[in-house]
């Protein structure tokens, strides 16, 4: 049995503008309040099985400072709970891009980001076995 690591390493970052992009374009959305993610499907999982960004608009929280707070508490929060779904798609050899975004103009607490980011994970999760390659 394999052993989860809770990792979120510079290769799980989503970094390429042409990436995000596509994935704005065409990806699938799941929301927990004040949570959401846009999610696509990879072509090939050469570059990894999953690939996440976080994103706090400016619009809501206007102080950079709090934006990367809520930003370092949700990539904390999907650290330490990406263990099943990695295994998940490992397992079934896809691969996901995946953006965060924090839509609510109060700072909620590190609990309740947890909580909501298990709630999206596990949805994710579901999501993954009905996917056919």
């Amino acid at each position: 049995m394999e052993t989860i690591r809770h990792t979120f390493g510079k290769a799980e970052k989503l970094k390429s503008r042409k990436t995000i992009e596509l994935l704005f374009k065409k990806g699938r959305t799941i929301n927990a309040y004040p949570l959401r993610i846009v999610y696509q499907q990879k072509e090939s999982v050469e570059e990894g099985y999953i690939n996440v960004g976080v994103s706090v608009p400016k619009r809501n929280v206007k102080l950079a400072v709090t934006r990367n707070l809520i930003k370092r508490r949700v990539r904390e929060a999907y650290r330490l709970n990406n263990g099943a779904l990695k295994l998940e798609l490992k397992n079934k050899g896809i691969g996901y891009d995946i953006m965060f975004l924090y839509s609510s103009k109060q700072i909620l607490e590190y609990k309740e980001l947890e909580e909501k980011i298990k709630v999206i994970l596990s949805r994710l999760i579901e999501l993954s076995g009905t996917v056919s390659e």
